[in-house]
């Protein structure tokens, strides 16, 4: 079975929790194919997708956002699955905690799973510093790879219970 897995990521946090995807796929026996989101041309040469992507205010990277709006027919044909990565303890009233729940069921994924992130402000525009100072997040990195192991364990065994179905 061949999957992609694809992310949108700024900062390279989001890309290191993609990259564990993948490898604990490749590990589990599948031909995985690792790419960025901005560089997927199709999803058609994929058996399954497993798109994921950076938060920022609670919207997606505008790359992974459009692969899934530009490719949602063929996505709808194929098994999905989406995650996030971001600070989850960050939340701005009235502003939704993240759009790719949206996302997420409009592709037909069959799950949606959130991952905390990593927040390094020595890495950040000038821009994104203001906004962090007026939220006050929490520094450092949160990322929980034996969760996202566990998770990407938990896709292999979905993805050869639908190969057998």
């Amino acid at each position: 079975m061949k999957v992609l897995v694809a992310v949108g990521s700024k900062y390279g946090s989001s890309r290191a929790v993609a990259k564990t995807i993948s490898t604990v796929l490749e590990e589990q026996g599948f031909e995985v194919d690792f790419q960025d989101a901005a560089d997927v041309r199709s999803v058609m040469p994929f058996d399954a997708v497993i798109l994921g992507s950076a938060v920022y205010g609670g919207l997606w990277r505008r790359d992974a956002s459009s692969l899934a709006k530009e490719h949602r027919e063929a996505l709808r044909l194929r098994d999905v699955w989406t995650f996030s990565v971001g600070m989850e303890n960050v939340v701005v009233e009235g502003q939704p905690k993240d759009e790719a729940y949206g996302i997420s069921e409009k592709v037909g994924a069959h799950e949606h799973k959130r991952f905390a992130g990593s927040l390094d402000p020595e890495r950040l525009n000038i821009g994104e510093r203001a906004l962090i100072r007026a939220l006050d997040p929490p520094l450092g990195d949160f990322r929980d790879f034996e969760a996202v192991t566990a998770w990407a364990e938990g896709v292999a065994v979905q993805l050869r219970e639908l190969a057998v179905s």
